[in-house]
């Protein structure tokens, strides 16, 4: 194991401190699960693969992003929450491609989540 230090703002650290009480477990194990759904979200930016898996975003506007993305968007669905626009995106293709379209997602929406269903990791 290695240790580092991470600083993070107060709010955050309440809610962690919540979280580790109700759960009775401790901040470096939250903290190591929290860090591996990220990088296990975000694996398409680490190595280039073939991948698919689904993009959910709350935001409104995204068509015109996701017309250019046409070769590695297999679906789309749209509802609304309250005010909010709900969307998915069933996504399979190059991992690159996909990275340049969560990014460009990142860019534009209230909030954007990469789920990966499956990826065959390869090396150019």
């Amino acid at each position: 194991m290695r240790r580092f230090g991470v600083s993070i703002p107060d709010n955050l650290a309440e809610d962690l401190d919540r979280l580790v009480k109700i759960l009775g477990v401790s901040r470096s194990e939250i903290v190591r699960e929290a860090l591996k759904a990220y990088l296990k979200d975000f694996s398409h930016y680490l190595t280039k693969h073939e991948c698919c898996g689904i993009i959910a975003t709350v935001s409104s506007g995204v068509l015109k992003v996701v017309e250019e993305y046409k070769d590695v968007v297999n679906s789309y669905t749209h509802a609304h929450l309250g005010d909010s626009c709900v969307n998915s995106f069933l996504v399979s293709g190059s991992s690159d491609r996909i990275a340049e379209l969560h990014r460009r997602l990142l860019g534009v929406c209230e909030h954007v989540r990469f789920i990966p269903l499956k990826c065959n990791v390869f090396k150019p």
